[in-house]
């Protein structure tokens, strides 16, 4: 499959993770007293486990069973991260800055991030051990 190809499916993925994460941010907010910061972590983490599960099927399709702890633990520790950063650093500042509802300032966020989330999961985490071990070796 072309990097394109990729691309496109890594999107669609996306797309249908970022409607678990609207509803979960929708429901964590008029549900529980949480702070916005608190509320989208949670919901991240859920639209993670969710898309791994799908980026094993469609986007990265063919992995083996030996190894999908391990990915799904560099999934979350990449995507997870980048996205949490993101998804935090600027919810609730668009949030301020224009009066936008959470659910549309979330989405700025989750556009900020969905570049930085293909890298990690094309060159990290759905990548043969030995290439990992390759690209870790090459000096600076």
């Amino acid at each position: 499959m072309t990097t394109t190809g990729r691309w496109l499916r890594f999107t669609l993925v996306g797309i249908a993770g970022f409607a678990v994460q609207l509803t979960a941010v929708w429901l964590l907010a008029r549900l529980t007293p949480l702070p916005v910061s608190v509320i989208v972590t949670l919901a991240v983490l859920l639209t993670v486990s969710h898309n791994f599960f799908w980026h094993e099927r469609v986007t990265w399709p063919g992995q083996t069973r030996e190894g999908r702890l391990r990915r799904w633990m560099a999934f979350n520790a990449a995507n997870g991260m980048i996205s949490i950063a993101a998804n935090v650093a600027v919810t609730g500042p668009i949030m301020q800055m224009t009066g936008l509802p959470i659910q549309a300032a979330n989405a700025i966020a989750v556009a900020v991030a969905s570049f930085a989330n293909f890298v990690a999961s094309d060159r990290v985490v759905f990548t043969p051990r030995r290439r990992v071990a390759t690209l870790l070796k090459r000096p600076a």
